[in-house]
């Protein structure tokens, strides 16, 4: 074993060496040399600049007046002088002071209110005079109310509602012109006789003379009143049109029309619903068939099984500009959404989506006698009510706002994308009847008879976005006006 020196003098300079020992080399046996390569590359040169921006020279702009002394002239006014002129101008100035306090020229007008406002019956228009001892054999009822284009001429269908079968018993169709300076309350103007009730009535929207009926049997009618024939076209009574009484006609504008016809009248089509379940389109220059039609089938939400849903009113959503520029664009479509009231008390959203091709097979499957299918417009179901729904009114300023009414008392306000009623009125605790709006000028208020059993509508205001109108059972009429009160009618 070396001495202790020896050691420390091999371990100076390896503190950390396991052994002294020093350092070995051991050449790799398979590379001979590292190697070692180098690369170069260029790139485009970058561009530099430099750039100033000026601003505008700000400037110091100084005004310098006249430098004079403030000099007080001495009038040479007393007060001997003052009091005299007073004197004289005192009345002149308090005259014309008390005139300006007297006048109304720069006092705002002052608005009429509404609730203060009260309404007077004019008119009492009726078929028959009781004073004069009518007789109305066939206790005939108002069944149905419309205004023409012009809102002077008003069209009441004749009809009964207690008669559930087949009915022999006529009905009528009278009009008045309220712009005339000698009305006769009990000697309409024009009175047609049909050999059924009319249940329903509505003027053409573009031709003020032209009004379609709708009969207990399932006939429609079409006369024209500034004609010598006023009948202008009567439905038949076939497989393909309807079986039961017809309870409302809508005029439709229809754009796939207006691009055939000149005129805009011959635009719009006629659109009529009845208890039997069915919607059907009529051109009403031509009322032999309809050119299509609909069924109401939708499952029963208990059983799910499909059930054929009878119509008792139906309203069509109003276009906006926007829309009409777009069924212009689509002429080939008749696209239209609609909301249905049936006698179950559903209410379903709907809608027309058939086209000129599809009217053409379906008017020469129906001249054929072949078999035609019905296709469903369901699309959407909201709350129902407790019985059949008297009518349905789509809102003419807000498009998924529609109000119903059924026999239940109930006025409900639904947002067509929402399924259940946003807002609940009763009115009353008896059923809910017809109301009417008056397009174009207004004239004087006027009462027409009410009818035994409900066929009524509640309708929106043409003019005021947020005011509703119904009639009740018995014989009031309601006016609501939401931006005053959501619970309590207009006073």
């Amino acid at each position: 074993m070396p001495p202790k020196e020896d050691n420390e003098e091999l371990l100076e300079g390896h503190d950390l060496a396991d052994c002294p020992c020093p350092e070995v080399d051991i050449e790799s046996s398979w590379r001979d040399d590292i190697e070692e390569f180098e690369r170069g590359m260029q790139t485009d040169p970058v561009g530099t600049g430099v750039a100033s921006t000026q601003s505008l020279t700000v400037g110091e702009i100084e005004t310098q007046t006249d430098d004079h002394m403030m000099t007080q002239v001495a009038s040479g006014v007393s007060s001997e002088m003052i009091l005299p002129f007073l004197n004289r101008v005192m009345p002149m100035m308090e005259a014309c002071l008390s005139e300006m306090d007297a006048s109304d020229a720069f006092v705002e007008p002052e608005m009429n209110d509404d609730h203060m406002a009260t309404v007077d019956v004019v008119h009492n228009l009726s078929m028959f005079n009781k004073a004069m001892d009518d007789q109305n054999p066939e206790d005939l009822k108002t069944t149905g109310v419309s205004w023409n284009s012009t809102g002077y001429v008003l069209a009441v269908s004749y009809g009964r509602f207690d008669v559930s079968g087949w009915c022999n018993s006529p009905g009528a169709l009278c009009s008045w012109n309220l712009g005339r300076k000698e009305i006769k309350p009990y000697q309409p103007d024009i009175t047609i006789e049909v050999d059924n009730p009319l249940q329903c009535c509505a003027f053409h929207p573009a031709h003020p003379a032209v009004v379609a009926g709708g009969t207990l049997n399932g006939e429609l009618y079409v006369w024209d009143l500034s004609r010598d024939d006023l009948q202008r076209g009567k439905s038949r009574i076939t497989d393909y049109s309807h079986r039961e009484p017809i309870t409302q006609i809508v005029w439709q504008f229809n754009a796939a029309e207006a691009s055939k016809h000149s005129m805009k009248e011959n635009a719009y089509q006629i659109v009529t619903c009845s208890t039997d379940g069915r919607i059907l389109v009529w051109n009403w220059n031509k009322l032999d068939n309809p050119v299509y039609g609909y069924e109401m089938q939708r499952a029963h939400p208990e059983t799910s099984k499909m059930v054929l849903w009878g119509c008792t009113s139906m309203s069509f959503t109003p276009y906006s500009a926007v829309a009409q520029d777009q069924a212009a664009s689509l002429l080939s479509s008749n696209q239209g959404a609609f909301v249905v009231g049936t006698d179950g008390g559903t209410l379903y959203r709907c809608f027309m989506h058939h086209n000129s091709q599809m009217e053409t097979e379906f008017t020469k499957s129906v001249a054929a006698n072949g078999k035609v299918k019905f296709r469903s417009p369901v699309k959407a179901e909201y709350e129902i009510h407790a019985g059949p729904v008297h009518a349905v009114d789509c809102s003419p300023f807000q498009r998924n706002l529609f109000v119903s009414c059924g026999i239940d008392g109930q006025m409900r306000l639904y947002n067509m994308l929402q399924q259940r009623s946003i807002l609940m009125l009763e009115p009353t605790g008896v059923y809910t009847y017809s109301a009417q709006a008056r397009p174009a000028p207004l004239a004087s208020p006027l009462s027409i008879p009410a009818p035994a059993v409900g066929a009524g509508q509640a309708v929106w205001s043409p003019f005021r976005p947020l005011v509703l109108c119904a009639s009740t059972g018995d014989g009031r009429v309601i006016l609501y006006d939401l931006l005053q009160s959501a619970l309590h009618p207009a006073k």
